[in-house]
């Protein structure tokens, strides 16, 4: 049953069809007897030969048979002349051409031959009588009712001239009755037979015909019906996996191989913690799913085998036979990476959120007195003529108050953003101009090289100038300062399908831990040496204003990709 389901089905027609009539079925049989006639042929050859050849060998020891005929021995006549016929039937047969021709010729042959037998072996007392019956059973169920009654007519007709011949003295029986009531009423009889014969293998072809016809179609109907199942199982956009008890797989459709990036052939039979991870099949192990009517939850990161990794939710639930008892489960997933990573953005917008009202008040307390302290270090130094390693002493404090108003000043630019005001921009100039302005930079060094790239001539969106160069700007220095040793930043912009704007940062660095990837966008989270960790913070909400998207790829040791994408003006 597990490999029926696991196959994979061509859908074939709707199983809602209505079902044939009578009239139309006994038209079917008709049509089908054309079809079967061939297949029978081959077993009807061998039967009758093997009956006939029987019947002769056993009549001759009881003398039932003349020595001779003619000239000739009639038992070797007679085995000679049946294989012989066999022979040509079976070649007439190969050729494949006029079997229904073929059958009416074997019907005529065999009535003949009977006829020859009973003539020549004491009429009506004939033991070969009996082989009227054989044919007038293979006319009915060949050929159906009609055939049947036509073959019991024929061989009364036949058995019939065979008695009347021998009275004319137109043919000599061996002890043949003189009284005509006997003959008579042993002709009605033998027609009698014959006749109950033709009705009885009639009705019992019909019937088989019919139960026939009932079983192709019902076979048929299963068949779509599986082909239907399967074709709604692989259809449906969530992957499915059926196990047995020890949780090998039975089933596995093709959505569960394209969020697996694992082929059913290579599935098939393996346990299912082999997909989906030991997590899933553990929970499964540990729970009674018959106490529970709910399906059983599972999430659970999964790495695929390009390396990529997919936030998987399953559903659990027990798979029953007939009786009631549990032969399996079945498990159905989906891909929730998406909804993971917009879950974890909601998360992160809350968080900047609480910490930019609680920023906005604090930065003001600490801004102000800095101003104070700069200013009097300022006016110190120009009224006092101090030692040496005191002006240090004043330098030292003059360049970390900088830094603190440098770090206020972001933080009050994440706490309170100004408002973005988007109009008409060419995203192409726009990042060449910001491109220029890094190329004659400090922040590059003898050791770095930075590539622009161009794919579009002109990228229309709608932005605020000012706040995206800043997004430029600090990703670019964060780029560099991931190559301290130097390396490459190639930095890509094209137009996206929907027309609006796409770039890439691709550096050469380090890369980065999936843990560092996690708390790119926390604020006072700095990734490098001297940083306020409010950098990322301020991209990711610019970026959002815009209606943009941000995403990091990035691997330890093979560097970091950024691309950022924009929509289309309006």
């Amino acid at each position: 049953m597990s490999s029926k389901v696991a196959e994979t089905f061509a859908f074939g027609p709707s199983i809602l069809q209505p079902a044939p009539s009578v009239d139309a079925g006994s038209r079917g049989l008709r049509r089908g007897q054309a079809g079967d006639l061939g297949k029978r042929l081959p077993w009807l050859i061998a039967v009758r030969v093997a009956i006939l050849l029987l019947g002769l060998n056993l009549a001759q020891p009881l003398g039932f048979l003349p020595d001779r005929l003619g000239p000739l021995p009639f038992l070797p006549l007679f085995n000679t002349f049946s294989v012989t016929m066999a022979i040509g039937y079976l070649a007439f047969w190969w050729i494949g051409r006029w079997p229904a021709l073929q059958l009416y010729l074997q019907i005529a042959v065999d009535l003949s031959t009977t006829t020859v037998l009973v003539a020549l072996t004491r009429g009506s007392e004939s033991p070969f009588v009996s082989f009227y019956l054989l044919i007038i059973i293979y006319c009915g169920l060949t050929l159906g009712r009609n055939g049947a009654l036509a073959g019991a007519a024929l061989s009364t007709i036949l058995h019939a001239g065979v008695i009347a011949f021998s009275r004319l003295g137109w043919i000599s029986l061996a002890d043949m009755p003189a009284e005509l009531n006997p003959l008579t009423f042993r002709i009605f009889l033998h027609a009698l037979g014959f006749f109950s014969i033709a009705f009885l293998g009639a009705d019992l072809s019909r019937r088989l015909r019919v139960i026939q016809l009932e079983l192709a179609q019902k076979i048929d109907s299963l068949e779509r019906l599986q082909r239907l199942t399967q074709h709604i199982v692989s259809s449906i956009r969530s992957g499915l996996i059926t196990t047995d008890l020890s949780g090998n797989i039975i089933l596995f459709n093709r959505t569960a191989q394209e969020l697996t990036e694992t082929p059913r052939s290579r599935a098939l039979s393996c346990p299912i913690r082999t997909v989906l991870g030991e997590g899933l099949w553990s929970k499964v192990d540990s729970a009674d799913l018959f106490q529970d009517a709910r399906p059983l939850r599972h999430e659970e990161w999964i790495v695929l085998p390009s390396g990529t990794r997919r936030f998987l939710g399953s559903s659990i639930s027990p798979l029953l036979d007939h009786e009631r008892k549990l032969i399996g489960y079945i498990v159905s997933f989906q891909d929730l990476t998406d909804i993971k990573h917009l879950e974890e953005e909601v998360r992160l917008k809350e968080r900047l959120a609480a910490v930019g009202q609680m920023a906005a008040g604090i930065a003001h307390e600490i801004r102000n007195p800095l101003a104070a302290m700069r200013g009097s270090v300022e006016i110190l130094r120009s009224h006092v003529n101090l030692p040496e390693a005191d002006e240090r002493l004043l330098d030292i404090m003059t360049r970390e108050s900088d830094r603190l108003n440098k770090f206020v000043e972001d933080f009050l630019t994440f706490a309170r953003p100004s408002r973005c005001i988007r109009k008409p921009l060419d995203l192409a100039a726009l990042l060449g101009d910001s491109v220029t302005l890094l190329a004659n930079s400090p922040e590059v060094r003898e050791k770095h090289s930075v590539e622009f790239r161009l794919e579009d001539p002109q990228i229309p969106i709608a932005g605020d100038a000012d706040k995206l160069k800043q997004v430029f700007w600090n990703l670019s220095q964060n780029a560099l300062r991931a190559m301290p040793a130097g390396g490459l930043l190639v930095i890509a912009a094209r137009a996206t399908a929907g027309r609006g704007g796409e770039v890439v940062f691709q550096d050469s660095g380090g890369g980065m831990e999936e843990t560092e990837k996690a708390q790119l966008f926390q604020p006072f989270h700095p990734g490098f040496a001297g940083g306020s960790g409010l950098g990322l913070s301020i991209v990711f909400q610019i970026v959002e204003e815009h209606q943009g998207k941000i995403q990091f790829d990035s691997e330890r040791g093979r560097g970091t990709r950024v691309t950022v994408t924009f929509p289309p003006p309006g």
